[in-house]
């Protein structure tokens, strides 16, 4: 369920000689502050994006004037830039040198923050939220990029299991940690609760080591514009679609223009040295697998972590702390799940795995349609469907990030990695979109609603088993190997 993006910084110095990795020695491991320090901006980050689920009642609650369409900004604007800048902040980072960038991108974060939790207005919250997401996506590529090189080369897949462990406990106690904040003090407290933590980050990232910073293009900063312009207008018109009508000139006329400007950024990729979509990636049966694969599965996860919180909380009426914690299980099981699951690629191969843990998150799925529409229970009605689902994304999140990478070489791990991150970034725009375009047209049902979002969801996940019988290659898995030692790819 955490994106695992790899920075070029992992493995920089290929060309020309130059290094960027400190001495480092398998006996001589880093130092454990630097490590947890690297690791706290991947968790700042991904926490940002579950904790405000929780929150959002009580946000719709205190902006009662603006309607629930435009609200689902304050979450989905947060998705839309960084999946646009994610790649061009990697790219800008190699340039400028990771060190500068890890505390520009704490900067902008923690003082994003702080308006966050004081915004007297919906319009400044979102505008807030997406300055936010400028100092996420830089933190999210440049943290991994600094952790990497403290460990020798041979083990620097630990690192990598590190730094996912950091964004998988950041999206498992999100739900919890903002219900008991939003529910003792306010959703404020859920902004206010990165300023510490990014103020005392700020401090101690002057302790890290500079990367040395690298030549190159400039990154594509036009066409992230280009990808966040049509991302954020493909969203406006599904979540606008059932006010306006779907048939209406600007419901249409915002799809349209949606995937136009989608054109234009991959028509631009195509041509730039440093893209923001990395076009000769999506070649292989793998990478399309893999990639198209990881942002399907993002629609239905992130449409059904809204939509929990909003049944919970508007049909069995819930309290904040008691949803948040009700939607802990599935990202604690999909953790837990994670590194069995490539130990089973390995064994069987990706994609019976895949297949399987589609149709598992269906099964959890519908027991969640069937325990919905009676009492409110935990235990009896919420749990196993909840934990049934979270097994199903754990079977198949590190397994499609696997596939992405198979066969790609060392020198282009990082951006292979990064778009990957960037597909499901998409998945999350498009989901959270679908959500709020569902729950509005249901109206005051919110069981309806919540049904509705619940089976969306089983369809895109059986699009992704299909998918994922259709396009990945049999045969031995690749689940827990370097994406190096993945062999070879079938070229479409």
């Amino acid at each position: 369920m955490a994106d695992l993006p790899v920075t070029s910084g992992a493995s920089r110095g290929a060309k020309g000689g130059a290094s960027a990795d400190p001495p480092a020695t398998p006996a001589a491991g880093p130092p454990v502050a630097l490590v947890l320090l690297c690791c706290l901006g991947a968790f700042v980050a991904f926490l940002d994006s579950t904790i405000v689920n929780v929150a959002f009642p009580n946000i719709a609650a205190t902006f009662s004037a603006t309607d629930l369409p435009t609200l689902s900004w304050v979450l989905n604007g947060y998705n839309v830039v960084i999946a646009a800048f994610l790649m061009p902040a990697g790219r800008a980072a190699d340039r400028l040198g990771c060190r500068r960038s890890f505390a520009a991108g704490l900067t902008v974060f923690t003082l994003a923050s702080v308006v966050c939790g004081m915004a007297g207005s919906a319009a400044v919250l979102i505008a807030a939220r997406l300055v936010q997401a400028v100092g996420a996506a830089i933190l999210v590529p440049t943290s991994l990029a600094l952790l990497m090189p403290m460990f020798p080369m041979a083990r620097r897949l630990i690192a990598v299991t590190i730094w996912g462990a950091a964004a998988a406990l950041a999206a498992g106690i999100g739900p919890g940690l903002g219900g008991l904040l939003a529910e003792h003090w306010s959703w404020r407290a859920v902004f206010l609760v990165n300023v510490p933590i990014g103020a005392v980050a700020v401090w101690a990232s002057r302790r890290l080591t500079e990367q040395r910073e690298r030549g190159g293009p400039t990154p594509d900063v036009l066409g992230a514009a280009l990808l966040g312009a049509a991302l954020g207008l493909l969203a406006l018109g599904l979540v606008k679609g059932p006010d306006w009508e779907w048939a209406s000139p600007g419901t249409l006329g915002c799809l349209a223009a949606g995937a136009a400007l989608v054109l234009l950024a991959v028509l631009r990729s195509a041509r730039h040295p440093a893209p923001v979509i990395s076009l000769d990636l999506l070649r292989s049966r793998n990478a399309v697998a893999g990639n198209i694969g990881s942002m399907l599965f993002s629609v239905t996860f992130y449409a059904v972590i809204l939509n929990n919180i909003l049944f919970l909380t508007g049909h069995w009426h819930w309290s904040l702390i008691t949803a948040g914690l009700a939607t802990t299980p599935p990202p604690i099981a999909t953790a837990l799940v994670a590194r069995p699951a490539s130990r089973l690629a390995v064994r069987f191969g990706d994609r019976p795995v895949v297949v399987a843990g589609c149709l598992t998150y269906v099964c959890g799925t519908l027991l969640l349609l069937w325990g919905g529409g009676r009492s409110p229970d935990f235990l009896t009605h919420w749990l196993a469907g909840a934990a049934v689902m979270g097994v199903g994304a754990g079977l198949v999140w590190p397994v499609l990030g696997a596939v992405a990478l198979a066969g790609v070489e060392p020198a282009r791990l990082a951006t292979a990695s990064a778009a990957n991150a960037a597909f499901r970034q998409l998945g999350a725009v498009l989901g959270t979109a679908l959500a709020v375009s569902v729950v509005t047209s249901s109206g005051a049902d919110a069981l309806g609603g919540a049904r509705a979002t619940w089976c969306l969801a089983i369809g895109f996940a059986l699009a992704v088993a299909v998918l994922a019988a259709v396009t990945v290659r049999p045969g031995a898995g690749t689940g827990s190997q370097s994406p190096a030692q993945a062999g070879p790819t079938a070229v479409l």
